[in-house]
């Protein structure tokens, strides 16, 4: 089975949710299993669906410091971006070639990246069994759920899923580097939330004598996923039909304060 593997240059927070949401869109038309890996133009904040973004930050002072605010289609806490590689999965439904299940689903991911990890020497497993619920501020980073990837004991990739009838979308990312002190501060409006966070998370670069490049990173989990799901990836480009589709979400959809600010 082939996949398309598409390695985008950096965007703004709107196209790269809207660019996903696109890709999801086309499964209507056709079967195209993708694997995007992307940047982001700025720093970025974004929020799970379910998220109400002026609850979780200072709005104010996230614009004042140039961080991107947006709302996901997917679920989950808040992603902070900027240090990350990122990456978003599509399946079409009844392909056969990806668990049907939520959990399924999110350790098959967690086998790929962690299989990814092991070509360039990061000894890394993933979280076992559910956390049981807590207070912590709702922010990916330090919220390990079953299945995320950890190294050391702490989180450093997530994934959260959305579907439609069509096919399904998983967004995920991996803590290459870790955020400064000043961004953390304002991921979230819980009091000291900075220092909980430096001392609760990690990143793959944290403690390395060599820090791994992002290319680095990206490549060995493509074929990661390769090894794992037995399928090829053959790097392509987003459909004419795509990019218009983003462009138009980017404006209309996620760059809006009726979509971000919903109440």
């Amino acid at each position: 089975m082939t996949w398309r593997l598409i390695k985008n240059k950096q965007n703004n927070a709107a196209m790269n949710m809207a660019i996903d949401e696109s890709m999801l869109l086309t499964q209507r038309t056709g079967c195209y299993p993708t694997l995007r890996v992307y940047d982001w133009l700025k720093p970025a904040f974004s929020f799970g669906y379910f998220q109400r973004i002026s609850e979780e930050v200072d709005v104010s002072a996230c614009d004042t410091h140039g961080i991107e605010l947006v709302r996901r289609m997917t679920g989950g806490g808040t992603v902070i971006h900027g240090w990350d590689v990122t990456y978003t999965i599509i399946v079409p439904h009844g392909s056969g070639m990806f668990p049907t299940d939520i959990s399924g689903a999110y350790c098959a991911i967690s086998d790929c990246l962690i299989n990814g990890f092991q070509r360039i020497g990061i000894d890394v497993g993933y979280q076992i069994e559910k956390p049981i619920a807590g207070d912590a501020p709702n922010i990916c980073l330090t919220n390990p759920a079953q299945y995320d990837t950890l190294l050391n004991g702490k989180k450093i990739a997530g994934v959260s899923q959305r579907r439609n009838q069509t096919g399904a979308l998983y967004q995920g990312y991996i803590a290459l580097d870790l955020p400064t002190i000043d961004v953390l501060a304002l991921a979230s409006r819980h009091a000291n939330f900075a220092h909980v966070a430096a001392e609760q998370s990690t990143a793959i670069n944290q403690s390395r004598p060599v820090p791994i490049c992002r290319k680095q990173l990206e490549d060995a989990i493509a074929v990661g996923f390769e090894e794992t799901l037995a399928v090829k990836l053959v790097t392509g480009e987003l459909f004419p039909q795509e990019i218009d589709t983003a462009e138009s979400l980017a404006q209309t959809k996620y760059g809006s304060a009726e979509w971000n600010y919903r109440r």
